[in-house]
Order: C-alpha cells, then structure tokens, then sequence
C-alpha cells in the first residue's frame, strides 16, 4: 500500500511546481517550493519519484553542487490514492529484481570465470618457465661447445708456433751443416690429424 498521503503531497508540490514554473519549466530551489508544500527532504524525494513515475513531471537537471533544479511540468492532474498505489509496488519490484538465489549464481559463475583465467594463466606461466628452461640449457651447452673449441684453437695456434721454431731451427742447423747451401727436401710422415694439419699449414707458407 502506498504510504500514508504520498498522493496527496505529490499533488501538492506538483502544484507548487506548476504555478512556480515558467513556460511549463520549472528552474529555482525545489526545497523552497516543497516547503511552501508541507513536504521535508524525505517525502520530497517520494513525490518527485512518484510524479516521474506517473509522467506528470521530467526532471531535466537536479540540483546538486549549487546549480538550480530543473524540471519540465507534463501534466496537473492530481495524484489519486490509486496512482501512488499502482506506482510503488513496482518500484519496490524494481529494487528486488535480484533474487539470493541469482546473486548466489551469479557469484558462482563469476568465480568459477576467474577460476579458469588463473588455470590457463598458470599452464601458460609453466610453459614459458619449461621453455625458458630449456632456452638456458642449449645457452649453457653451446658455451660449453664455444669454451672447448676456443682452447682447442689456442692449442693448435700454440703447436703451430712451436712447429716453426723447430723447422725454423731445423733449417739453420742443415744450412750449417752443408755449408750454406739449401736443404734437401726431406718427407716427413706424421700419425697426429692436428700435427699433420700443422704441418700442412707450414709448408703452404713456405712455397
């Protein structure tokens, strides 16, 4: 049921509205008007929701911050214990068209949702750590590779080095022993790939 005279004073400030309008527009304090109309803060805000409700007024601006109300009058007709009765149950309706029941399934859904996002964000954060992973271990084993195939160079630079002193050695002491003239070229056979390698090297340098 409507609450006790609402009809009448939403009729009562609808007037007060009207006759305080200007081209069928109201614009000025709506507190002083309801006042004028025997209405408090509270009531007030029923009325107006109930004449919006019933289409006698539009509320174009509220007055909030200091800026004038402003509310374009449809209609006077006066609001009948009837009208107040037809119009609050479905504002009541309104306010509880949720049901704890939806509210509870809703919320479920809602975390069953998030749910989901955090296991798909988990299986992709593992995949990216098993890939980074793996990533890391090819870094390590090719250093390792980088590593062995660097001493080998040095070695081999190191073997070439002394393989010239030698032949450089060499070279001089048949030189003395022949009385300067050139060294016969002499066949060297080695077992070793890189002593080979080494040996090659040298003799391309000297032709």
């Amino acid at each position: 049921m409507a609450r006790t005279n609402l009809h009448e004073l939403s009729s009562r400030l609808l007037l007060g509205l009207s006759a305080a309008s200007h081209g069928g527009t109201f614009e000025g304090r709506l507190r002083d008007v309801a006042a004028e109309a025997g209405l408090n803060s509270v009531r007030t805000a029923e009325a107006v929701k109930l004449l919006e409700e019933l289409g006698r007024i539009n509320v174009v601006q509220r007055g909030r911050r200091g800026r004038d109300t402003v509310i374009a009058v449809v209609s006077t007709d006066s609001v009948t214990l009837e009208d107040a009765e037809a119009s609050l149950p479905g504002r009541q309706s309104k306010r509880g068209s949720f049901t704890y029941d939806e509210i509870g399934r809703a919320m479920v859904d809602r975390l069953l949702e998030l749910a989901r996002d955090d296991g798909l964000r988990t299986a992709q954060a593992e995949a990216f750590d098993a890939e980074a992973k793996m990533l890391r271990a090819r870094i390590a084993e090719l250093e390792d590779e980088l590593s062995a195939t660097t001493a080998r160079e040095e070695e081999l630079r190191i073997r070439l080095r002394a393989a010239e002193e030698a032949l450089i050695r060499s070279e001089e002491n048949v030189r003395r022993a022949t009385g300067g003239t050139s060294p016969p070229t002499r066949s060297i056979t080695v077992s070793d790939d890189d002593s080979k390698a080494v040996l090659d090297i040298l003799r391309s340098r000297r032709q």
